[in-house]
């Protein structure tokens, strides 16, 4: 038997359980992207900013997958999305090789209040193929089963290392670091 689709909307709860605040990324077996962001103290402002231009950039650090940041609206609302690849291909094997094949990139993006859980805006946002690319090419040596050539991550280990990058440095200073 088939399972149903989610279905997200907004003004409606979501249907999706998100562990924490800030946002994530997932993939579809086919390299769809979705980042969901719980967001907390959520007001109208962010709320706008969520329909405005979005920026993005990868923060990459050493013997580490590169993270996602994204500039909502402005500059001064940016949200990281760490994201283990080999967790990602596990739960959905090839969505790299599927991601990079795209001739174009949108990710759908879906702002949820972390105190109502109440889905607040939904937006398509397009991708620069740069930063598809270079994200892909970070994530793949952090994929599969590791070996003495590649590395990989457990999700013990990958949440230690994130810890350990926003302690010493703050989403901001991520942001201008990148490129």
């Amino acid at each position: 038997m088939e399972q149903p689709a989610i279905q997200f909307e907004e003004g409606k709860e979501c249907p999706v359980q998100i562990a924490g605040t800030g946002g994530g990324l997932s993939f579809s077996p086919v390299g769809d992207m979705l980042f969901m962001a719980n967001v907390e103290n959520l007001n109208q402002e962010k709320i706008d900013a969520w329909e405005g231009k979005w920026r993005t950039k990868l923060f990459i650090e050493s013997e580490f997958p590169a993270i996602p940041l994204f500039a909502i609206g402005s500059e001064n609302w940016i949200l990281e999305a760490p994201c283990n690849p080999t967790q990602q291909e596990k739960e959905t094997p090839g969505y790299c090789e599927e991601l990079y094949a795209k001739d174009s990139c949108q990710m759908g993006a879906i702002l949820v209040d972390s105190a109502t859980h109440i889905i607040k805006k939904i937006k398509r946002v397009e991708l620069e193929e740069m930063f598809v690319e270079r994200m892909v090419m970070s994530w793949n040596p952090f994929r599969g089963t590791g070996d003495q050539y590649t590395k990989s991550f457990d999700d013990e280990m990958f949440n230690k290392k994130v810890a350990e990058i926003f302690k010493m440095k703050s989403t901001k200073e991520m942001w201008t670091s990148s490129w």
